[in-house]
């Protein structure tokens, strides 16, 4: 090696820098990704793709440099700027289950406020612990080699004739095209969804070539046509609506109708609902090493009134929290790439929301955070049609920090806070004779998932036995079990008739906005077994609704041998919005593609991020065919064509309508 250093600098720089691609496209080294089946194609295309772009790296430097020494370095230090790119894209990844694109870094506009230190103390762990440390190996081998041949390097310029020079980068650029136009004719032949475009470039172009043109040239791959005619879009999505007298029903093919018994029970009732962040439903109704995680809410359960969907599934895309509202307000599902909130903030459209149907109610929205947080200042009163939306800065003028800390959780409002803040203002509005709407989001458990020992009384850290190199699962477990109390005492004193907080003629509705994202060992280490990589996907999807009437209509509609606290039937935060218009009898002309939650009829979900379909008898995953089947031997498959020609009209419609809208005109 020390006879020929720059060549082995050379070869080893093209060796491990390929190789760290794999990072990207393989779940073996990135358990956070879903990748499309690997092809003989792909490969080729992906191994030319990140060659030709390395290749062109290279000569830039014998350019720019001329001597083997300082070409070397050269190399050392593109390498690091290599790794460090991929590890970042690594993190997000894991953060937003999907690759990252240049069209979706609206996401950076949201303020980190207390989150940011935290989230960066758990990368730098991570880095170490689930040796993402691995992916600087290009750089550090190369920098090792170069330290220790310094010596042996030749003296000498390397000399390149233009014409060599020109040819090669022709050639070189060729390579990187051409396999680049391979990808896009493959993914709009096969894929055509609005996400994972990014994935499907990183393993049919090549990592470095996808990224280069996306940030360089500006390759826009998303299936937008702003050509398109909204109203045709809408038109074709038309073919799905439930609002009619009379469907048939897609799963059990039986006809249905948008009224039913449940239609207008609730008509006039107040409606208080708790978005609770990152709540999953593997912890309710369970124990884990002798420890309830929810013996509050479990009790509640026990209340004919108290619903419990248990089988309920999170439709949001990279926007999370903004994506969980989203479909609760609509009844749509996010396109898994777009940040409706960020895409409301640059152009003008409008969309039918449930706040469209309670302008006769006093409405209210609270958040613990800034409030330009997902664009929520604007985004919850201008989309959302929401009257007034209150968050940190509203609060803060009225409670001032200083004076007020134990209003506060560390940065932001604490959850008890906001609930009561919100039970007050609503308590006006019935007070002036207004039926109010309340849509508050809790702000824990909230990744990082630290201890908060020290900064919420009472709250105690139990030893679910989980290890401990998984310390953030145990982290989040217990901040569950701390609200699982908060929320039921705020439940039990809300609905109590002798308490001065009573909320009368009020119907709770509470449900978990997404999934936490953390390392499937640490489940593996909760469960005490292995998890296939489809279950641990709909763990991470699977979210609690609950339905809290205490008034009893909802009890007293349904029929005598189907009552039951428990409803173990596939769900989504989509189906709430028909559900809430079904319960109210609000009559409308708009669209929905829901179900009435409380109706026995069947329905089905999907991911949008990565495209995994529930149904109650299936999973299926559109990406590399994975599935596991519940009931019966074989999936329907024209059931599974019904619902990838539902989200492909979806999808469409909602693209169309944002991106062929005026942009907003910047104050």
């Amino acid at each position: 090696m020390k006879k020929h250093p720059f060549l082995w600098i050379v070869i080893l720089f093209f060796i491990l820098n390929i190789f760290n691609t794999y990072f990207l496209t393989i779940s073996v080294f990135n358990q956070y990704i879903i990748p499309f089946q690997h092809t003989f194609l792909s490969e080729v295309c992906s191994l030319l793709g990140n060659f030709a772009i390395l290749a062109i790296l290279f000569l830039i430097g014998v350019l720019l440099f001329r001597k083997p020494k300082r070409i070397s370095v050269y190399l050392v230090v593109i390498t690091f700027i290599l790794n460090i790119a991929i590890i970042a894209l690594q993190y997000y990844m894991k953060s937003y289950k999907l690759a990252f694109s240049i069209f979706n870094f609206s996401l950076m506009k949201s303020p980190t406020g207390g989150f940011g230190g935290n989230v960066f103390l758990d990368w730098v762990y991570e880095l170490f612990v689930y040796y993402r440390i691995l992916t600087l190996l290009p750089f550090i081998i190369l920098l090792t080699l170069i330290l220790v041949l310094r010596k042996s390097f030749e003296d000498i310029k390397i000399e390149l004739s233009i014409q060599k020079i020109v040819c090669s980068f022709i050639l070189l650029m060729s390579c990187a095209v051409g396999t680049y136009s391979i990808y896009q004719h493959s993914l709009h032949k096969n894929w055509g969804f609005s996400t994972d475009y990014a994935q499907y470039g990183c393993q049919y172009a090549g990592a470095y070539n996808y990224y280069i043109s996306e940030l360089i040239f500006r390759v826009d791959n998303r299936p937008i046509d702003k050509d398109a005619d909204v109203r045709s879009k809408e038109e074709e999505l038309a073919l799905f609506n439930k609002n009619q007298e009379s469907y048939i029903n897609a799963i059990d093919h039986k006809t249905y109708s948008n009224v039913d018994k449940q239609t207008g029970i609730l008509k006039n009732k107040n409606i208080f609902v708790i978005q609770m962040e990152s709540t999953m439903g593997f912890c309710f109704n369970q124990t884990y090493n002798g420890i309830e995680v929810t013996p509050y809410l479990n009790q509640l359960f026990k209340d004919p009134n108290c619903f419990y969907f248990d089988y309920a599934y999170t439709t949001v895309g990279i926007g999370n929290t903004s994506d969980a509202e989203f479909a609760f307000f609509t009844g749509l599902y996010p396109t898994g790439d777009m940040t409706i909130a960020w895409e409301f903030d640059a152009y003008d459209f409008q969309l039918t929301t449930l706040g469209d149907h309670l302008q006769e109610y006093a409405s209210y929205s609270y958040n613990a955070t800034n409030e330009s947080f997902y664009n929520h200042n604007n985004l919850h009163e201008g989309l959302f049609k929401i009257k007034d939306f209150r968050g940190l800065e509203t609060f803060e003028k009225l409670y001032p920090k200083e004076e007020n800390k134990e209003k506060y959780l560390n940065y932001w409002i604490s959850d008890q806070t906001i609930l009561n803040w919100a039970l007050e203002t609503q308590k006006k509005a019935n007070s002036l004779g207004q039926n109010a709407f309340s849509f508050v989001e809790t702000i824990t458990p909230h990744n990082p998932f630290y201890d908060l020992s020290d900064a919420l009384p009472d709250f105690t850290i139990y030893d679910f036995g989980i290890s401990g190199t998984y310390y953030q699962l145990t982290n989040y477990i217990n901040q569950v079990k701390y609200n699982d109390k908060l929320i039921y005492d705020f439940l039990m004193d809300a609905t109590n008739p002798e308490s001065p907080n009573y909320l009368k003629d009020t119907v709770f509705i509470l449900y978990g906005d997404h999934g936490n994202a953390l390392y499937r060992g640490a489940y593996e280490s909760l469960f005490g077994r292995e998890l296939s990589d489809l279950e641990y996907r709909k763990l991470l999807l699977n979210i609690p609704i609950i339905l809290f009437d205490p008034t009893g209509s909802i009890y007293n509609s349904l029929d005598a041998s189907k009552i039951d606290s428990i409803l173990s039937q596939t769900k989504s935060n989509t189906d709430m919005y028909r559900t809430i218009l079904n319960l109210l009898g609000i009559e409308t002309s708009s669209y929905y593609f829901g179900v009435n939650m409380f109706s026995g009829e069947p329905s089905y979900t999907y991911d949008p991020k990565n495209l995994d379909i529930i149904t109650d008898d299936f999973m299926y995953c559109k990406k590399n065919n994975q599935y596991e089947v519940y009931n019966g031997e074989t999936i329907d498959e024209a059931l599974l064509n019904h619902i990838l020609e539902y989200r492909k009209k979806q999808d469409d419609y909602l693209n169309t309508l944002v991106y062929t809208s005026k942009k907003k005109e910047k104050k």
